[in-house]
């Protein structure tokens, strides 16, 4: 009965491990190859391949909704990444069939409802596709969204790193401000100066001197005379006209730079030593005594686990020149996804390792009580050899980590910004390498900037065979 129960759970575990994140995860090569050449409808062919696998649903509508903004198609972007939205809210209650899969099988075989950081996202790039839409009233009402998933985040996940998103906070200020709604500006651009005081803790990313002399500007131009005060001595500044200033008759150009690709998950497998679940007993009798229990020694038990890891991809590209009509500008970094992905995982690696050993102790329990079963002397011998092995062989190919995530997002982001008088430019934007040599030029023609109004732009650049390995 034993071994027919283990037969069982075989085929219930294989079951699960099979609609895991393997045909997702190994089908991604492809899609940077395509990507790095800038082949956006090959890239799209290989991720609809991904459309009905029930588990990576979410990923296939976040990975499509990022290569649809790179061909420039916002509004389908936005489409996607809306239906990307619904179903991590759906998936954020896990199902507990599922997590019950889950701790008999591995984490993959739960549907995948986004990391912390990649559900903040979301929001940050469909109100990117609403500015260079021009419909800034809807990207606002994506930034204010951040906020309350934010907050979500704290209270559900209070491990959690991500406790602000300084490029969202900053990009609601810019919003702010091009609504002429001043206040607001100024209690963003606030909340981005806190959130890149804990970027310099949790990331090592510091406060990009454009927000530095916004803050300054805001505050003087609302009369905060003690705050502007603060800001000139804390930040070493005196006001300036640039820096994102725009004047009565000039407009703004908003660069900015997807740069490479996040960092990419990949599995380590540990031996480790742990204590058995229970201890076993066994029953003595003394001449004229009651018989009595004794715990035998409790000896550790060798269990294999996999675990997931993130491995950076490389890149060459260090920030952006954009060059138009004489003037120049150079990328600031703002968001550095590679060292939040990071944090986000060792945050939660310990909750990780505890459901592994779980997991792997507990089909360590299975594979005993199976080959008791085949001990017994009414058992068929080759029979229960060859359900021990089966056992056996399905708790190692099931003990798998987790390796799922938005793939297409960006290592980091920068930006730039450029005052210029109304008119229609053509824009040079060249990508430098860290001796600051030209690896990349791309042209953006007719870029039209209107008075008092910004103009955003985005470019997304993959470099060539952008995947390695042996970084842990």
């Amino acid at each position: 009965m034993a071994c027919r129960a283990a037969l069982l759970f075989v085929t219930f575990a294989l079951g699960g491990a099979l609609t895991g994140c393997a045909t997702y995860s190994d089908s991604f090569g492809t899609i940077e190859r395509n990507l790095s050449t800038r082949q956006y409808d090959a890239a799209l062919q290989d991720i609809e391949k991904q459309a009905d696998f029930r588990t990576g649903r979410v990923l296939y509508l976040l990975d499509k909704g990022m290569v649809l903004r790179m061909k420039r198609d916002f509004a389908g972007s936005n489409q996607a990444l809306e239906a990307a939205k619904s179903e991590m809210e759906r998936l954020y209650a896990a199902s507990v069939s599922e997590n019950a899969l889950s701790f008999i099988v591995n984490d993959a075989t739960v549907s995948y409802a986004g990391d912390d950081y990649e559900q903040v996202l979301v929001h940050l790039y469909m109100a990117l596709n609403y500015l260079e839409l021009g419909q800034s009233g809807d990207a606002r009402v994506e930034a204010l969204q951040v906020d309350i998933k934010l907050r979500e985040i704290g209270e559900k996940i209070p491990e959690s790193k991500f406790t602000e998103d300084a490029l969202s906070r900053y990009l609601t200020g810019l919003i702010y401000e091009e609504l002429g709604e001043w206040s607001d500006a100024m209690i963003a651009y606030r909340k981005a100066y806190e959130a890149y005081n804990k970027y310099q803790v949790n990331y090592g990313l510091a406060m990009p001197d454009m927000l530095k002399h916004d803050l300054l500007r805001l505050a003087q131009r609302q009369g905060l005379k003690d705050e502007a005060s603060r800001y000139r001595k804390e930040f070493g500044i005196e006001p300036q006209q640039e820096d994102g200033h725009i004047s009565g008759q000039e407009g703004e150009l908003v660069f900015i730079l997807n740069n490479g690709l996040a960092p990419i998950k990949r599995e380590k497998a540990i031996g480790m030593w742990v204590p058995p679940p229970v201890a076993a007993v066994s029953t003595s009798r003394t001449s004229g005594s009651r018989p009595h229990t004794q715990e035998k020694p409790a000896m550790p038990v060798l269990v294999n686990i996999a675990l997931p890891y993130y491995e950076s991809r490389p890149n060459n590209v260090m920030s952006a020149r954009v060059s138009v009509s004489g003037k120049q500008a150079s990328t600031r970094m703002m968001e550095d996804i590679d060292a939040i992905a990071r944090a986000s995982l060792d945050s939660r690696m310990t909750a990780i390792t505890a459901r592994s050993i779980a997991r792997a102790v507990a089909k360590g329990a299975i594979q005993k009580s199976v080959d008791k079963a085949g001990n017994n002397r009414d058992s068929d011998p080759a029979a229960a050899l060859l359900g021990s092995l089966i056992v056996r062989v399905a708790a190692a190919a099931t003990e798998r980590a987790d390796t799922r995530s938005w793939l297409t997002l960006p290592a980091n982001v920068q930006l730039a910004r450029l005052s210029l008088p109304p008119g229609s430019y053509d824009l040079t934007v060249d990508l430098l390498g860290a001796d600051e040599h030209v690896i990349s030029t791309q042209v953006f023609p007719q870029v039209l900037i209107r008075k008092a109004r910004k103009t955003y732009l985005t470019q997304h650049w993959v470099p060539v065979n952008p995947t390695t390995r042996g970084r842990k």
